[in-house]
């Protein structure tokens, strides 16, 4: 045994020796003890040449403890431990250092070594004596691979760790410094290396000074002229950091590779390939080594920083639960870990579970208040929950943090996307501009795009078409060079510039003689929503729109006091569309579109109602209408339910044209019968959506409700899932996750909610489809989401069913009974928000409908939509308008809608005297939703009762201004369709009237202060 162990120290090969001392440690401890302090000392000393610097320290502090308890304290071991505390820079190294050299001396006895002693005696008197023991034996020690600096010192950066990029975990040591040759190390290169150790340490400081090819060739020549059957563990470390700097990841993964070959006990080796290979995408190879590592790591700050890394990789794998089990050990094991905090932040939040993640990015900020990454993911997840305040605080703290002269890209673009949610488009294009004008700016295509798109919706179309432009022509060429969210918005950019073309050349045209639905090519539209690149069979059937006229003509705007009353009347009436709930901002520009849409759409209805009374058909012109499709002809049709929904659509269009708002029959023909609909996901991969998540658990039940009654679901191919045997119907109703239903019904699959038609006893309609499926690219994820396809036979059932409602809903009206009017109102909205005719937009414009109905029964709408309540699911859920009118009305009728039965008297119906264009102010101050001031504080609608009022009011926590109770105000709406008011404030044009332009429409919407179109 002697012998073998002797060898193996001479040979160097320390892992043997180690193995030796193993065993006698072993045996020692199972009889009396007196002797381990020594064989810990010696197994110390192979570690350290090792470089398992953490298990020598260990060692040494047993070998005292063991010592101390005998009666007699190793000197050796407190001059060591000494010594090893100032090569690690533990703690308060120095004094803690020189308290164990002054417990060896008194320890010592005529027995201690002699030399011992005296070196005891000069580490305490003589500072470069320190120096001196540190370099005479050097373990081959690699560099860590800390964010180290050029001198030698970690920077302790918690950004994500990868071989370029790697965790803080204690300090380089550098080499001392000595007189060398004009190229040293090219005359290290040249010359055999009789002192390994030293030419290693040499190699440690070129690292730490980013001179890496110098530290490369140095560590190259120590390595060839290492016995190759005992290879230098210490050069293949120190190498291996060296090439993962340099991204070289597969020569570092070879060097790893020899260090735990040579020392499988050596956790950092382990844990060093694992980084290498999570860098380069060996993802599974990578969580094997880091489980090595955590099991190997001596103490719990090594494996915190081992459960950091692998909860990185499992963060690129999307697998954010095992991420944040492992994120959550990490700051068990090490509290202050900022990295493994923020990390663990960011894996909540992409789970959807928001408050978890702010909560952690606040434990990062109390540590560390300028932690700039943690202040940008606080911005972000704040914005998600809809608290503005707080977030554009979070925003304007990590833009604090920053450069001037290179403020962050990426933070400036989403505060621009914020405001841009927020309809305040011209508070983002001032910060876009910022971020545009900047040298090096990597988001430059996207925040081109934004820019555009934010131009385009104000209508400052030629702006947005040069915007457009040049986020297109950046690197097109090069896909490489382009990001996959870059690309896509390229493409978009295209379209885009193609609408805004289209929009400027019919600018000033009346605004029912054209139709975007209709005059653009269908393939042109299909590509657009699916943010896809120009197909061949486009570039060849799609006409370009023509350029801006070189000096286009000036027209003169709408009268600035009728459009100052009525946008002020739409801000009231629209004030009560906003949705308090997390995931969607209080749009102010979008609140004023519903306004001024339910006003005019009311104001249609009055005027049918009042044709319908004298017994007169009114007729549209076809050229103006989505009715009849792209090669639809010329001429007039009746007035239909179609042509009034039209009216939302077409003010959601222009509102905000960077959304796909469009009818689907009016897609291709093969897009069309293919079923192209709407596709929203509760939960996909491991996320809960943050808008839609809270009606998982109502859907999940809706759809065990269909297998129960059906017995089967329909697989990706359309065929049948059996499932009617008692087992699988067992297992169904047992699921609680995604995940459960998709392994009880064993496939990607989906079931129809059949929803019962009102016009037709007895007839089936198809709602949504209720899907869930297995996501290929990411561990244990299922998407659980809605998708509704409209295919032509669906299509023309709830046309079928859309033209019964409208009947029943103009005979309501035109009979006058309130409580019928609302029920046939109702009605006609769950049948909406089922057929989902739109590629985007079906909810807004279904509630903007339910608001104009109201309006136009003298009975306007004045509660809010309650907290975390979404109306459209409440219809889509429902199988029946029974259940939907069920939940809605309660809070949302009127009281005139509850004052009598509803099959009772016909009531005195609208008068046709009441249908004249002009239409009462309702009494509010200001528009709610306010403006920007210097400081961009948005001022939006609050939280109110459910009872709630339309005035405007002050800027709250969650970003949205209190709305306080003012009945009488809100009632005057009802009065502003009435001409009879020969008292009150003033009233309301038509709007069809005033605003029969684009241009005065979008002036309408941007409000007085910004520039003219």
């Amino acid at each position: 045994m002697a012998t073998n162990f002797a060898s193996a120290l001479v040979s160097r090969n320390f892992s043997a020796a180690i193995k030796h001392l193993d065993a006698e440690i072993k045996h020692a401890l199972a009889h009396d003890g007196s002797t381990v302090h020594l064989l810990l000392c010696n197994r110390a000393y192979c570690y350290e040449q090792l470089q398992l610097q953490r298990r020598a320290f260990k060692d040494y502090e047993e070998a005292i403890k063991k010592s101390n308890a005998s009666g007699h304290p190793s000197p050796h071991a407190l001059v060591q431990q000494g010594l090893l505390l100032h090569r690690l820079k533990k703690g308060n190294y120095q004094a803690e250092a020189q308290k164990l050299w002054q417990q060896a001396l008194a320890a010592s006895t005529p027995y201690t070594n002699a030399g011992l002693v005296l070196q005891a005696h000069k580490l305490l008197n003589n500072p470069s004596a320190i120096t001196a023991a540190l370099y005479s034996d050097l373990p081959q020690q690699a560099p860590s691979q800390a964010g180290a600096t050029p001198n030698g010192v970690s920077t302790g950066q918690t950004g994500p760790a990868t071989p370029s990029q790697p965790i803080a975990n204690g300090t380089v040591m550098a080499a001392p410094q000595q007189r060398q040759p004009q190229k040293p190390s090219q005359a290290l290169v040249r010359a055999p290396m009789t002192d390994p150790s030293s030419a290693i340490g040499l190699a440690v400081t070129q690292i730490n000074a980013g001179k890496l090819d110098e530290a490369g060739k140095l560590l190259t020549s120590i390595i060839d002229d290492t016995d190759k059957k005992a290879p230098n563990l210490g050069a293949h470390v120190a190498r291996g950091t060296a090439r993962a700097l340099q991204r070289e990841l597969q020569g570092a993964i070879e060097d790893f590779t020899v260090a735990v070959e040579q020392a499988p006990f050596f956790a950092d080796g382990w844990k060093r390939r694992g980084q290498a290979r999570s860098a380069l995408g060996h993802n599974t190879e990578a969580l094997e080594d880091l489980q090595h590592a955590i099991d190997l790591s001596p103490d719990t700050d090594a494996k915190a920083e081992c459960h950091t890394e692998r909860g990185m990789t499992y963060q690129k794998m999307h697998d954010f639960a095992r991420a944040v089990k492992d994120l959550r050990q990490a700051v068990k094991f090490q509290p202050k870990n900022l990295q493994a905090w923020n990390l663990l932040g960011l894996c909540q939040t992409s789970m959807g579970d928001i408050g978890d993640g702010i909560r952690a990015y606040q434990k990062v900020i109390d540590m560390q208040p300028d932690h700039r990454e943690a202040w940008v993911n606080m911005a972000q997840a704040r914005k998600e929950l809809g608290h503005v305040a707080e977030a554009e605080a979070a925003f304007k703290k990590a833009l604090s943090l920053d450069d001037p002269r290179s403020p962050g890209i990426h933070a400036m673009r989403v505060l621009a996307q914020m405001k841009q949610g927020l309809g305040d488009h011209w508070a983002a294009i001032r910060v876009l501009s910022k971020a545009i004008d900047l040298d090096n700016n990597p988001e430059r295509i996207q925040c081109l795009f934004l820019r555009g798109a934010c131009q385009h919706a104000l209508g400052y179309h030629d702006q947005a078409v040069h915007d457009y432009e040049k986020a297109f022509s950046i690197d097109s060429g090069n896909k490489e060079k382009v990001p996959d969210e870059a690309r896509s918005q390229q493409f978009l950019a295209f379209y885009q510039k193609e609408l805004a073309l289209y929009i400027r050349k019919h600018l000033d045209d009346p605004v029912l003689s054209f139709c975007l639905d209709k005059e653009l090519h269908p393939i042109f539209k299909e590509q657009w929503c699916k943010k896809a690149p120009p197909t061949h069979e486009m570039i060849l059937r799609y006409v370009m729109q023509p350029p801006f006229p070189s000096d286009p003509p000036r027209i003169a705007p709408a009268d600035k006091k009728q459009v100052k009353q009525l946008v002020e009347g739409a801000d009231a009436i629209g004030a009560v569309l906003v949705n308090r709930h997390q995931g969607f901002l209080p749009n102010k520009r979008q609140l004023r579109m519903g306004g001024l849409a339910a006003l005019e759409m009311a104001q249609t209805l009055r005027q049918l109602v009042v044709e319908r009374q004298a017994g007169r058909k009114v007729m549209v012109d076809t050229a103006g209408a989505s009715l009849g499709g792209f090669d639809a002809q010329k001429g007039q049709h009746e007035f239909s339910w179609r042509d009034a929904m039209d009216i939302p659509v077409r003010w959601r269009q222009i509102s905000e044209p960077n959304d796909q708002v469009i009818w689907v029959d009016l897609l291709t023909k093969a897009e069309f019968e293919a079923g192209f609909g709407s596709h929203t996901p509760m939960f996909s991969g491991q996320t809960k959506c943050v808008r839609y998540y809270m009606n998982f658990g109502r859907a999940l039940r809706l759809m065990k409700e269909v297998i129960a009654q059906e017995g089967h679901t329909f697989d990706a191919n359309n065929k049948p899932v059996g499932l009617a045997s008692d087992d699988k119907q067992a297992e169904v109703q047992a699921a609680k996750t995604a995940g459960d239903m998709w392994k009880a019904i064993g496939k990607d699959s989906w079931v129809v909610v059949p929803i019962a038609s009102t016009s037709r006893p007895g007839h089936t309609m198809e709602g949504t489809r209720l899907t869930i499926v297995k996501v290929p690219s990411q561990p244990d994820a299922y998407e659980f989401s809605i998708r509704t396809p409209v295919t032509p036979p669906r299509w023309k059932d709830f046309d079928q069913e859309f033209h019964a409602l409208w009947e029943l809903l103009l005979e309501a009206l035109t009979n006058g009974n309130k409580p019928q009017i609302a029920h046939a109102a109702l009605t006609y909205v769950y049948y909406w928000y089922n057929f989902m005719p739109l590629a985007r937009g079906t909810a807004v414009t279904g509630y903007i409908t339910l608001l104009a109905i109201f309006l136009a029964a003298d009975m306007p709408i004045t509660s809010y939509i309650p907290k975390d309540y979404q109306v459209d699911w409440e219809a889509i859920l429902a199988r029946s308008p029974t259940p939907f009118i069920q939940s809605v009305s309660p809070w949302l009728y009127p009281p005139a809608a509850k004052e009598t039965p509803l099959h009772g008297p016909s009531g005195q119906g609208l008068r046709a005297d009441s249908i004249r264009a002009d239409v009462e102010l309702p009494g509010v101050s200001a528009p709610p939703g306010g403006t920007s001031s210097d400081e961009e504080a948005d001022i939006s609608i609050q939280n109110g009762d459910v009872q709630g009022s339309l005035t405007s009011g002050s800027l709250c926590s969650d970003g949205v201004a209190t709305a306080q109770a003012d009945t009488k105000a809100a009632n005057a709406t009802s009065k502003s369709l009435r001409a009879d008011a020969d008292d009150g404030p003033p009233r309301l044009p038509d709007v069809a009237i005033l605003l029969n332009t684009m241009r005065k429409r979008l002036e309408a919407l941007n409000g007085p202060d910004l520039p003219r179109i």
